[in-house]
């Protein structure tokens, strides 16, 4: 019986390892092709994009047999984060963090930001160190993409199903204990599709009735425009990304009359620190030494930016 055991863990790991090798290679393939090429290749561009989504997926589903040690454990995605958002440094992005104390000592909460495109997953990677506890949410239909979506289960991420509002509501109430019992923070996008015009959609209510139901503030952080990629161009240069932390919002005594003032105080808030961002970039793309600046891949101010 001892022998058939180690026989059968042998075998597993041994394709476990061709598994690691295998998609190990086809991400350097992914990474030489997003270097090759004209600016405004599709192929080029595409595959930078890809660079993303594999790395996602394939690192989530070979941490699975780690996250199995503690299932369904938020800390297994903080790992994954961790390794995946060194993907920026080969895509030549570079991120700029203020007001990260406000991250780090919140706890309990929902964290709202702007949402452009598809390099926003990668943003919130950056985050998550600072953010510790987060509670990853996803659409259903992403649990049945295998073998990722049973290893980001495993992993920890909340599958909300849209199209059952009981369901949703269940998921949403477990949402609520981890973060008023475990001071964990749910990481949501108001506006619920991507938006990669300058400015923001109208937000969505759902995350707004959560912060009220569970009481807990609202940590509004926004990213500035993401000038690097022009979809319709089929653009993704290097690039630079100012993100500000704003002062939580508190939901206390708060009831459902008060739900659509929040959301326009929340809004105008973030709207605003948008466009103060981007005027800010604007006028360094104007000076050829901010652009070439040489800058960490993650640069973190505690506080407001210092010169």
């Amino acid at each position: 019986m001892a022998e058939c055991f180690m026989c059968s863990l042998g075998w597993i790991l041994k394709y476990y390892l061709y598994a690691c090798a295998a998609c190990f290679g086809i991400f350097v393939l992914l990474t030489i092709f997003s270097k090759v090429g004209q600016r405004g290749n599709k192929f080029k561009y595409y595959s930078k994009y890809g660079m993303i989504y594999f790395a996602t997926q394939s690192f989530t589903t070979l941490f699975a047999p780690f996250s199995l040690l503690r299932p369904r454990n938020i800390d297994n995605c903080r790992i994954i984060s961790s390794v995946i958002s060194r993907c920026s440094k080969i895509l030549g992005i570079t991120w700029e963090l203020r007001n990260a104390q406000i991250l780090r000592q919140a706890k309990g909460g929902i964290v709202l930001t702007n949402h452009q495109s598809s390099m926003d997953i990668l943003g919130m990677m950056i985050l998550w160190g600072i953010l510790r506890k987060v509670v990853p949410i996803a659409k259903l239909e992403l649990l049945f993409l295998f073998p990722f979506g049973p290893s980001a289960w495993l992993g920890g991420v909340q599958y909300i199903n849209r199209k059952n509002r009981q369901s949703a509501m269940k998921a949403f109430d477990r949402c609520k204990r981890m973060m008023t019992e475990d001071g964990a923070k749910m990481y949501i996008y108001p506006e619920g599709t991507r938006y990669p015009e300058r400015g923001m959609l109208p937000f969505k209510k759902g995350a707004f009735h959560t912060a009220i139901e569970a009481q807990v503030p609202i940590i509004p952080v926004v990213f500035s425009h993401m000038y690097f990629i022009q979809s319709k161009k089929h653009i993704f240069d290097d690039g630079h990304v100012i993100i500000d932390t704003l002062e939580p919002i508190p939901t206390a005594g708060l009831t459902k009359a008060d739900l659509d003032q929040l959301i326009d105080r929340t809004r105008n808030a973030m709207l605003a620190k948008y466009e103060e961002l981007n005027r800010e970039v604007d006028a360094g793309l104007k000076n050829p030494q901010w652009v070439r600046q040489d800058r960490p891949r993650f640069k973190v101010y505690e506080g407001k930016k210092t010169n």
